[in-house]
């Protein structure tokens, strides 16, 4: 539920035109890596060659992004999985609610493939407490660890949901 006068937020696909704005908002997250670099590579791929059930999505409000998230085939593609992605909400928009729908509509897209879970890599679990608490909310579980993944102690952790029509 949207508070404060967010009932006016729109989520609607990802264009072009919004490159500039979701990459300010991925230069939010905090990170020893370039995150920009890499979030422009994978943005412009999608835009220029779309895989099969990927989406890509922006919340909007009175006409600016706030937020984004996708989903596509990610990294093992499976015939009962996507992979979701680059959840941002920014800064001065959070504990709204938008996060929430832009998950809503990403599992939506995810069951209208017919898909049963949803996945992504959450990182560190310590550092990225908050999204950690988020996921595990709204039905996630850690399924898979790789140790070391960053350096020492900074660990990949991979989630999971089953995805249940009408739940």
């Amino acid at each position: 539920m949207l508070d404060d006068g967010f009932g006016d937020v729109l989520i609607r696909p990802f264009t072009a035109c919004d490159m500039t704005r979701v990459l300010e908002l991925v230069a939010q997250i905090r990170s020893q890596d370039d995150l920009m670099q890499s979030a422009h590579a994978q943005f412009s791929a999608e835009l220029g060659r779309p895989h099969e059930g990927q989406v890509r999505l922006v919340a909007t409000f009175k006409g600016t992004v706030v937020g984004t998230m996708g989903a596509g085939p990610g990294p093992w593609p499976s015939s009962q999985t996507l992979w979701a992605d680059w959840l941002v909400v920014d800064a001065d928009y959070r504990q709204r609610g938008i996060a929430t729908l832009l998950y809503a509509q990403i599992e939506a897209h995810a069951l209208r493939q017919g898909k049963a879970y949803l996945c992504l890599d959450i990182g560190n679990i310590d550092r990225e407490r908050a999204a950690y608490l988020f996921h595990q909310r709204n039905g996630f579980q850690v399924v898979g660890q790789i140790p070391d993944y960053w350096g020492t102690s900074e660990h990949l952790h991979i989630m999971a949901k089953y995805l249940r029509a009408g739940a």
